[in-house]
Parts: C-alpha cells; structure tokens; sequence
C-alpha cells in the first residue's frame, strides 16, 4: 500500500472551501451576515464536523461565493 502525496494537477482541481471570517472579508460584511446568508439558503455551505464539545463551524465553496455575487449583480434600470 503506497501512501504518496497527490499529484500537483490534482491539488490544483480541488476545489476551495473558505470559513465565514475568510466570506464575510470577500464580501465586506460581518461574520453574521454570512451566517445569515447560509441560514436563508442564499449561499451554500457544507457543516464541517458535528461535535458538541467544539463544533468546527461551516465552510463555503468559493464557488459558491463567486456564484453569490454574480447573481446579486443589478443594472442601471434596476437602481432607478
């Protein structure tokens, strides 16, 4: 059983989680408001670890956060 390191163009293809502080820094709002986000089901996140004790909190695609933003994008006429 061999236990190498992966491949450089397989790290490349992960794709990036970030935690809430990293999300609310990208999109210059407050840690609660991602949560927020998340709660309402406007930005996907995945729970990452259950445990009572010390919970290790939520993680978000960067993709995801990408997808939020382009989806939030309004035009002139919508401003007016």
């Amino acid at each position: 059983m061999s236990h190498d390191a992966p491949a450089a163009d397989n790290v490349a293809t992960a794709p990036q989680f970030l935690n809430a502080a990293e999300v609310a820094q990208r999109l210059r709002v407050s840690r609660s408001t991602v949560y927020n986000l998340i709660a309402s089901g406007r930005l996907a996140a995945h729970r990452n670890g259950g445990g009572k004790i010390r919970p290790r909190g939520v993680r978000v695609p960067a993709s995801a956060v990408d997808a939020y933003l382009n989806d939030s994008l309004i035009t002139a006429t919508e401003v007016a």
